[in-house]
């Protein structure tokens, strides 16, 4: 198989140090952050993982289940995701995002109206091997999503557990770096978001179009920062980061449409 560079650079900066490569903003690219915000920057986040063997049935019935959602005017759209690097490419993650809090009152009346959970036992649930759920607050002020989300196909996912007593220190340097890159103009799009449920997690998205997306930035993270910063507070600043972290996973996701209800 083919082996990934997933823009190897940028990912051992992002997995070692650092994941905020801060980005110019255009007025166009600022009103549409403040429209995120004003839709709501909570998102739900569905793992389940598929009994060995099942993989072909378990398609067919999550594609049997979106309809069926769809059908019975479900308010919230899901996406799909399928890991392509790793070492667990078992599962599949379904996403809904877009949200504030409110929003989950009106999708659980829906739900137990049209009695969603007992379509999904029938029509998925014999597949799967295990679950797990989980909500995201999307740090909005320290993401950069640009263009249309349909044209990225890949993701890159880099997930960060906090240390205890640390949240603090890793803010600071978020803000820092952010700031910092902002004015260098830094194009790459990201988002960062805090996972709700589990370990308290950082997760830090890349998306991709193609392939191509994956090559190292020229220049790379360290060379932007260090010219932002100076070398010596720009080390002192991504070790601080780095100590207030502690790598838990990266891996790649390839957008599943044909198993998602879409927008």
């Amino acid at each position: 198989m083919k082996a990934l560079n997933v823009r190897h650079l940028l990912g051992l900066l992002l997995a070692l140090f650092l994941t905020v490569y801060g980005s110019y903003a255009s007025a166009a690219e600022k009103t549409a952050a403040h429209a995120s915000v004003a839709n709501g920057n909570v998102a739900d986040r569905w793992v389940l993982w598929v009994k060995a063997g099942h993989e072909k049935e378990f398609e067919a019935g999550v594609k049997e289940h979106v309809a069926w959602r769809k059908k019975n005017g479900e308010p919230f759209s899901w996406m799909a995701y399928q890991p392509i690097a790793g070492t667990d490419l078992t599962y599949y993650v379904f996403r809904s995002d877009g949200h504030q809090w409110k929003d989950f009152d009106a999708e659980d009346a829906w739900s137990m109206k049209a009695k969603a959970d007992d379509a999904y036992e029938k029509q998925v649930g014999p597949h799967v091997e295990k679950v797990a759920h989980f909500f995201e607050e999307i740090d909005d002020a320290h993401s950069h999503m640009v263009g249309d989300p349909k044209d990225y196909k890949y993701f890159s996912v880099i997930t960060r557990n906090l240390k205890s007593g640390s949240r603090a220190e890793a803010m600071a340097a978020i803000d820092k770096i952010h700031k910092a890159l902002i004015d260098q103009k830094w194009p790459y799009p990201y988002r960062l978001a805090w996972s709700i449920g589990g370990k308290d997690s950082l997760r830090i998205v890349l998306p991709m179009k193609s392939y191509a997306d994956m090559a190292d930035p020229n220049p790379s993270l360290y060379q932007v920062l260090a010219k932002a910063l100076g070398a010596e507070d720009s080390a002192a600043t991504l070790k601080s980061f780095g100590s207030s972290f502690e790598l838990a996973d990266h891996t790649v996701a390839i957008v599943r449409p044909d198993l998602s209800t879409g927008k």
